[in-house]
């Protein structure tokens, strides 16, 4: 039994900071799944936004956890230079998310082509990995 064939995979970009979300939607041409602006309420009615958001879901899905990021990194490979034009503003930042949902007691192999590494490292990108 192999484990990537059981795991479920999320992927989307993050973005947070001082900036207006309408503006990375104009910029990137991509409508997000979800964005919000500083001092809007969060998931819980007490919380307010402590930033602006932007977050757009990538690639979700069951299988290898490599193959999903390398999935959005192509995707996200259309629009590389707006990305990075956006994120050398200093008051934001960018994260690629992954979630990672696997059985109990199983540990799936993640494993980041180059194609990702060489996208990730110029883009201004970290990389944010969660195995629940």
């Amino acid at each position: 039994m192999t484990v990537e064939e059981l795991v479920e995979v999320a992927v989307s970009l993050r973005l947070t900071g001082v900036f207006d979300p309408d503006e990375v939607t104009a910029a990137l041409s991509l409508t997000p799944s979800n964005q919000w602006r500083s001092g809007q309420q969060g998931a819980a009615p007490k919380l307010r936004r402590s930033s602006d958001g932007w977050v757009l879901r990538l690639a979700t899905g069951v299988g290898q956890v490599g193959e999903q990021i390398d999935r959005a990194v192509g995707q996200l490979a259309q629009v590389s230079g707006q990305l990075r034009h956006i994120l050398s503003d200093q008051e934001m930042s960018g994260c690629l998310t992954v979630a990672v949902d696997a059985p109990a007691g199983c540990w799936p192999a993640i494993t980041l082509s180059p194609a990702t590494l060489a996208f990730l490292a110029p883009s201004g990108l970290s990389l944010d990995i969660d195995v629940i």
